[in-house]
């Protein structure tokens, strides 16, 4: 009977000891489980921030283009010096836009643009703009100290909504030509949802001062920071280093080199635009995680 007693004892001290190991290894792989699905969580948060900047900035870095390549044909860009229509053409579409002017008055300033698209016509790219866009200049674009003020009036891109003000303003110094771009309360329209956008960069010329009357083929590298806000009040925060600056062709409807690193609350991914080769592929990287992006037009 003792030895029989002895044994419940033991054998009831393995029971209990196999469902304590039982237990700390059941609470253990619930919080790995819950760590891995908050991490994924956070990854995803951030990769879809890097695709939702990608289209954002592209869009509003096209505003610079766009007043650029229309001070050049109304001949603001330079005094005594006009682009030839077919180039804009080319560039914005043919028949897809016109523009009014307050004071045609040379060398008289500020200058006033009313550009307006219509109800949507595509370009040489397919990317199809409509609407109206106020440009205000406040000397000749090439001329430093020189402010451009871009106002999306009742512009979209693609059937998305712009608003917000960006202000470029000239800190040339001798053959340097150079830009600083702020845009101020911002906001897009992505699949319903409103992002808020601000960014302050600069931009330097690396391509075409040669020809400053022909702006089809200026290259601009870019650097700085980016924010975008979600409803809700979730913000991601973009940062473009010098070493990675990222380069735009003024023909190119797409970021052709470089690289932007995204953060959101603390996870950081990379969106790398590639070697220079004008074409809408990007990827994200993020850890062992790479997405493959289409840009769009």
């Amino acid at each position: 009977m003792k030895g029989y007693f002895c044994f419940n004892r033991i054998f009831a001290g393995v029971i209990v000891l196999l469902l304590m190991v039982t237990l700390f290894f059941a609470c253990t792989k619930s919080a790995t489980d819950t760590a891995d699905i908050d991490t994924n969580k956070g990854d995803n948060a951030t990769i879809t921030a890097a695709a939702d900047q990608a289209v954002v900035s592209g869009i509003y870095d096209d505003l610079f283009g766009i007043a650029l390549e229309i001070g050049a044909d109304a001949g603001y860009n330079e005094t005594g010096r006009k682009a030839a229509i077919d180039k804009l053409s080319a560039k914005l579409g043919i028949g897809c836009f016109n523009y009014d002017i307050d004071d045609v008055m040379d060398d008289q300033w500020p200058k006033t643009i009313l550009l307006r698209f219509g109800a949507g016509c595509a370009d040489n790219t397919g990317r199809v703009r409509a609407g109206n866009i106020q440009i205000i200049f406040s000397g000749y674009f090439f001329y430093p100290g020189s402010v451009i003020t871009i106002k999306p009036l009742t512009y979209t891109v693609n059937n998305v909504k712009v608003t917000g003000t960006k202000t470029i303003t000239n800190v040339s110094t001798g053959s340097l030509y150079k830009y600083t771009s702020v845009v101020t309360d911002g906001t897009v329209t992505l699949d319903s949802v409103m992002v808020s956008f601000i960014s302050n960069t600069t931009l330097t010329q690396t391509s075409g001062t040669a020809t400053l009357g022909d702006v089809t083929d200026d290259i601009f590298k870019i650097t700085g920071t980016d924010s975008l806000v979600y409803p809700g009040g979730i913000g991601a925060s973009i940062v473009v280093n010098e070493a990675d600056a990222l380069e735009r062709q003024v023909e190119c409807p797409w970021i052709g080199k470089g690289k932007a690193l995204v953060t959101v609350n603390g996870v950081s991914a990379t969106i790398n635009y590639g070697n220079g080769i004008c074409d809408d592929s990007a990827t994200i990287d993020l850890g062992d995680k790479i997405k493959a992006i289409k840009l769009p037009k």
